[in-house]
């Protein structure tokens, strides 16, 4: 602790400085050299003093200049407003001036704009007397524009008030006189005058184009007046107007557009696009009465839906039509949408079918009679027929069209109802974690059942999705619909597979670890293979000749594997059993071989000393081949159950199968490895573990292989460890997180770790932290 720390304890440094006896005989020097550093402090105290004292009488030197400093800056000031007074004064004479040769410009302006308004006012009153209303664009356009941007604010001058009520009359007149024209072409029924048509296109309407209120006001009522036929004919309360002539109502609109095409079209502008009005408006009318007939139809307890499919399909048509002529400018919303509730509503109406299948699918087996049939509950593969029936007639109704309203409908119809079989047909086949495995058989049998069962749900589910998505312009949401309902079959094959692989599989296992806790490794003789790996031999072979998953007899590995339907996961079930056992037998051996606390104690002796891990290691080696033996069987077994032996999977799996055996059969060598020369170990365990640097695991496997708590030999072979490390590896931490064979057993390294961090000795503890740098975890669970 440094001296200037206001926590510092002075004993800390004695029992530093007096650490042993030998260190008495030079109290003397030391009392003189805490004398000599005294007097030194004293000095420099003194020496502070004074600078402080100096520096105060500087203090009041700055304070007479920074008064002075005050009072020059506000004599600034007071030169500053007075300068500023005199600006003003000279300056405001010029801003008056400015301001009246503005006034004057803008009066001029304004009386400039007034004498052109009253002409263009006079011109028009000339010439709408004579209906001249090409030559009237011009002055009309001017009068339009000054009264509406310019003239409007002098409403209170009298004069210009009087002239602009004029002004409003005379555009009155003229959109009147405008209508009573339009009012006689319209009711000729025949094609006008070319003049006519001319003064009308390019005069009346760039008149009324002039006004958007009167555009539109003009439009409207044209298309009123064109469909006011239509709407009489048609009307939804008369048999001409049901949904039984609703073709007959498009049919009629038909003639319409081309009638105007031929004989009216000329007499409007084609900016105006009064086809795609007339469009537009025939859609609000047909809209609004399709609505009432469609409500009308459905309120009857038995809908007709030969007529319901009949009015949809011509309909959809209609709108194909439409959007073919128009280029798909219409943007009102489609026809068909109003078929869309009665869609949903014919969706819907399922429900009672699917209550009655629920019912089915309860009481019925949910395994098939025949062995020789898809390992898959019949139920799940009916409920997919009827979905798929569901589903084209649904997309026969809609064809084409984009109907994200009634998909979304059928799509959470679809979820609801796998919801409600995955709860009612497939969760209660899953044995609760509270509940004993009495017969592993029916066991597996149900649990493989679910997971092919799940499978084959979550990939049709897939597969609904895609078909669903092709038919809307919203997938995203098809997919959010239908993704939960996935994700909780993925789930609950997790479930299952969990349970086949924790509590089906090591029922069997459990016979062998027991057999390998009780063998005398205390006295082994390496002459054969280990009865525990017999045992497991028998237990998870495979046999090949009869693959019927009835079959007694057989191990609860082969009984899982012939089982499952899809070759990805009997190797993905094959993969994670080949890892249970390596990470099991891991843990065996590991608990044979670990100290026992309390570490570096006088008590702390170890169970097998050096020689006899070796031997144990050495019997280890030999188990283990026949491990590989057995894993590289079941492997080729695989292959044969599978549809081929060159799948990427089998690659796969044989990759990482070896490099975990590989990585296993390392670890028994640096259990047979003599502790007879450092380096001779370092050079062993530096190649058996890929240069690993880690020092817990360097320290873990030192006491695996049973060395005694001998602090000299311990730092022996670390120094010599770090020594060799530190000349072949340029960074010291580059494989600290490197567990070798412990990735899944981290559990007895945080054992360790802690152990190690409770030792009291001191020098071992010290050893722990300093050397080995090994920090102690906050909580070990």
């Amino acid at each position: 602790m440094p001296l200037d720390d206001v926590n510092y304890d002075p004993l800390e440094d004695i029992t530093t400085i007096l650490s042993d006896k030998d260190t008495l005989n030079t109290i003397d020097d030391l009392i003189s050299q805490t004398r000599a550093f005294k007097l030194q402090l004293e000095n420099n105290i003194i020496e502070v003093e004074n600078e402080e004292l100096s520096d105060s009488v500087i203090g009041e030197n700055y304070a007479e200049r920074l008064f002075k400093v005050f009072e020059d800056f506000t004599a600034s000031q007071k030169m500053a407003s007075s300068t500023e007074y005199t600006i003003t004064n000279l300056t405001q004479g010029i801003a008056h001036l400015d301001n009246a040769k503005r006034n004057i410009t803008q009066s001029m302006t304004l009386f400039q704009n007034l004498k052109i308004l009253f002409d263009s006012f006079l011109e028009c009153k000339r010439l709408i007397k004579d209906n001249l209303f090409l030559e009237m664009v011009s002055p009309y356009k001017i009068m339009c524009s000054l009264t509406e941007n310019t003239f409007n604010s002098h409403k209170s001058v009298g004069e210009i008030s009087r002239l602009l009520l004029a002004i409003s009359k005379l555009q009155s007149e003229t959109l009147n006189k405008i209508k009573n024209i339009y009012t006689k072409l319209l009711n000729g029924g025949g094609a006008p005058d070319p003049s006519l048509a001319l003064q009308l296109r390019e005069g009346a309407c760039e008149l009324v184009d002039s006004d958007s209120n009167n555009k539109s006001q003009i439009i409207d009522w044209a298309v009123k007046k064109i469909l006011y036929e239509l709407e009489e004919i048609f009307q939804p309360d008369d048999e001409a107007g049901s949904l039984e002539n609703l073709p007959r109502r498009y049919v009629f609109f038909k003639k319409v557009l081309t009638n105007f095409n031929n004989t009216l079209a000329s007499s409007f502008l084609p900016s105006w696009n009064m086809p795609l009005s007339l469009t537009c408006r025939f859609f609000q009318i047909t809209r609004k009465d399709l609505k009432l007939l469609l409500n009308k139809e459905f309120k009857n307890k038995q809908p007709s839906i030969d007529l319901f499919m009949t009015a949809l399909q011509a309909t959809i048509d209609f709108e194909k039509y439409i959007d073919v002529r128009f280029s798909n400018k219409c943007e009102e919303e489609k026809l068909s949408m109003c078929f869309e509730p009665f869609l949903s509503l014919w969706v819907s109406h399922q429900d009672r079918m699917m209550q009655d299948k629920m019912m089915s699918y309860m009481s019925e087996s949910k395994i098939s009679e025949s062995p020789s049939e898809s390992l898959v509950a019949p139920s799940s593969a009916d409920l997919f027929r009827t979905y798929r029936s569901l589903l084209s007639q649904i997309l026969e109704l809609i064809g084409d069209n984009k109907n994200d309203k009634v998909l979304l409908s059928l799509a959470t119809f679809f979820a609801k109802w796998l919801d409600a079989y995955m709860t009612k047909i497939l969760s209660p086949l899953i044995l609760p974690d509270n509940i004993e495995i009495q017969d592993k058989e029916e066991v597996i049998q149900y649990t493989v059942l679910l997971v092919n069962t799940s499978d084959y749900c979550s990939t049709t589910i897939d597969q609904l999705e895609e078909k669903l998505s092709e038919f809307t312009t919203a997938p995203q949401k098809i997919s959010d619909t239908l993704s939960r309902t996935k994700d909780s079959y993925d789930n609950l094959l997790a479930r299952a597979n969990k349970l086949l692989l924790h509590r089906v599989i090591p029922m069997d296992l459990a016979y062998v670890w027991k057999e390998f806790n009780s063998t005398d490794w205390a006295h082994v003789l390496v002459e054969d293979y280990s009865r525990y790996m017999i045992t497991l031999k028998n237990l998870i072979s495979v046999r090949t000749t009869d693959r019927t998953p009835g079959t007694s007899n057989k191990s609860a590995l082969e009984s899982i594997i012939v089982r499952l339907n899809r070759d990805a996961y009997k190797w993905n079930f094959f993969d994670k059993v080949v890892d249970l056992i390596i990470s099991n037998y891991v843990d065996s051996i590991v608990k044979l071989l670990q100290p026992l606390p309390p570490f570096a104690t006088l008590n702390s002796k170890r169970q097998l000393t050096v020689k006899k891990v070796i031997s144990v290691g050495e019997q280890l080696l030999l188990d283990i081949e026949l491990l590989k033996e057995v894993f590289h069987n079941l492997l080729n077994h695989m292959a044969e159950l599978t549809s081929s032996i060159h799948d990427m999977s089998a690659k796969r799996i044989k990759r990482r199968m070896d490099s975990s055996l590989e990585l296993l059969l390392h670890f028994a060598k640096i259990l047979v490895l003599p502790l007879d020369s450092p380096e001779n170990y370092y050079n062993a365990y530096s190649r058996l573990t890929d240069n690993n640097s880690y020092s817990l695991i360097w320290a873990f496997i030192f006491s695996l292989k049973g060395t005694e708590w001998d602090l000299a030999s311990w730092k022996e072979y670390w120094f010599a460890f770090k020594e060799k490390m530190a000349e072949t590896s340029s960074t010291e931490n580059e494989n600290e997180a490197d567990l070798f064979i412990f990735k899944g057993n981290s559990k007895h390294l945080t054992r360790f770790e802690a152990n190690l961090g409770r030792i009291q000795e001191t020098a071992w503890s010290d050893f722990v932290k300093t050397e080995l740098h090994i920090t102690v975890p906050r909580r070990v669970i």
